[in-house]
């Protein structure tokens, strides 16, 4: 029994509710890192269903894109169409920041935004009054493209910080719920046990006590009634 409890305790009433007090405090913190748990199960659930649909969305996005691109290569010309893609040099960086999600610190992976409104047409390359319209609209789909994926690797990354909270939590909660706890009540219950036989071994010196009083009593009062 000593083994499974914690080393170095006093077996007194003090100590035993100092550990009822711990044992308390305990449970409290496990039942919040549950609840902290459940919110992010639920978070990561929700996000994995997002992240599914976008990657459908990303794939119908693609093959419409590709398709654009065909029909802009069979209207403008592959050669041409090779040229005004040259002269796309740049795309605008991307802009990483982070944020709050239940205490979890997240990143957000964003394109910035311009003044126009749009964050691809300055970065094209190429006048738009010289290309076709299949040109114009391949590019607005592959810049589509590129904004979902961007927006799918804010996602991942979510959920992927999310996924280690929860495993971290999850194991706090398994310490709190299978270690400390149970720790805590056996030692508890071998502090009451040592008090409890502390208690009979005093009751019982004390009824010894007694009775060597009354035979010591009954002995003098012999003595005196011979003499």
């Amino acid at each position: 029994m000593q083994r499974a409890v914690i080393a170095g305790v006093r077996p007194t009433r003090l100590e035993l509710i100092r550990l009822s007090r711990r044992e308390l405090i305990a449970r409290k913190g496990r039942d919040i890192l549950q609840e902290k748990l459940d919110a992010l199960v639920i978070e990561h659930t929700r996000l994995s269903k997002e992240m599914e649909n976008m990657a459908v969305s990303i794939q119908n996005q693609l093959r419409d894109a590709y398709t654009a691109l065909e029909l802009a290569g069979i209207m403008t010309g592959w050669v041409q169409l090779e040229e005004l893609a040259a002269a796309c040099v740049k795309i605008p960086e991307p802009v990483i920041s982070s944020s709050q999600v239940m205490g979890v610190t997240v990143p957000d992976i964003s394109l910035p935004d311009l003044p126009d409104g749009n964050r691809f047409r300055s970065q094209r390359g190429y006048s738009m009054s010289g290309t076709s319209a299949q040109v114009d609209e391949a590019a607005l789909r592959y810049e589509s493209v590129l904004e979902s994926i961007l927006a799918y690797a804010s996602l991942e990354g979510r959920a992927d910080r999310i996924s280690r909270e929860m495993n971290r939590t999850r194991r706090r909660v398994n310490a709190l719920e299978h270690l400390v706890i149970p720790r805590l009540v056996r030692t508890m219950r071998y502090i009451e046990f040592r008090l409890e036989e502390r208690e009979r071994e005093d009751l019982f010196r004390r009824k010894r006590m007694k009775q060597n009083m009354e035979r010591k009593e009954r002995g003098d009062n012999t003595n005196g009634n011979l003499l």
